[in-house]
């Protein structure tokens, strides 16, 4: 957002001389001081304007392989093998990880919450990430990173904010939907915090059965738009596939979606903070 600052200048055009005297020479010394005068803090850069972010900190970054020369039980051994490696304390700025897998397409990987977009970074450009991608059975990598809107916390979609279990029963059945769109004509900052605001509430258990929260997201480029969904069965996915919501936002003219992905939760995400409940 931009902050136009107007500052009124006042310009005495006019000075009447009265004499020519000691007294007349004081009063030009005067009026000469009120015009040269500086403004208060007219030394201060624009560029220290405080720009205010549609955008809240934590970001998500979704990791998708396929399997090489490896059985599901093996990758299932893998996984809780090398679960305990992602916490907090293990990994500076991780929020929560759940580990994801689409058995039918051959998809697997791992849907992960940090606090921000440097921590991202960090974890990718470390050893434990390193020594993932080169394990020789895991293969054909691709990371998406996506910043998240301010507001997306009224759809439970904040992590940090969210109720987690570390109940193993709790992953039963839960599965993630991740959806990304483009748009004809993206939304202004301004417009896009009003969607945000204004439809995000909508995104609940109450109004969608078994809808545990939305993250609302933006690629770092901006050009993708979605969500990531948790649900606490795939039923509820199909459900909201129904819906009277879902049907106009995906037959909106100005609307491309192109991904709807769907992931059942591992139950070795509780190890990692990465099941929310209700």
């Amino acid at each position: 957002m931009k902050t136009l600052l107007k500052v009124p200048i006042v310009l005495l055009a006019v000075m009447i001389i009265v004499s020519c005297g000691k007294d007349s020479n004081k009063e030009e010394s005067k009026a000469s001081d009120k015009v040269v005068k500086p403004l208060e803090n007219e030394d201060k850069p624009l560029d220290k304007v405080v720009k205010t972010s549609i955008f809240s900190d934590e970001t998500v970054l979704i990791v998708n392989y396929q399997l090489e020369n490896m059985t599901l039980e093996e990758h299932a051994e893998l996984g809780s093998v090398v679960a305990p490696s992602f916490t907090s304390e293990k990994v500076p700025g991780l929020l929560g990880k759940s580990f994801v897998g689409d058995v039918d397409r051959g998809i697997f990987g791992g849907v992960y919450y940090f606090s921000n977009l440097e921590s991202v970074d960090a974890y990718l450009g470390s050893d434990l990430w390193k020594g993932v991608v080169a394990h020789p059975n895991l293969v054909n990598f691709k990371t998406d990173i996506f910043k998240t809107f301010d507001g997306t916390e009224l759809a439970n979609g904040n992590h940090s904010m969210r109720k987690t279990s570390s109940d193993n029963s709790d992953a039963n059945g839960l599965h993630i939907l991740v959806v990304n769109y483009t748009n004809e004509v993206n939304p202004s900052d301004e417009e896009m915090t009003s969607q945000v605001k204004q439809y995000a509430p909508v995104f609940s258990n109450d109004n969608f059965p078994g809808m545990i929260g939305k993250t609302m997201i933006n690629s770092v480029d901006g050009n993708v738009y979605g969500g990531v969904y948790y649900f606490t069965s795939r039923s509820a996915i199909d459900d909201y596939f129904e819906s009277e919501l879902w049907r106009g936002f995906e037959g909106d003219s100005n609307t491309n979606v192109y991904k709807k992905d769907i992931y059942a939760v591992a139950p070795i995400s509780t190890i990692s903070n990465g099941v929310p409940v209700l």
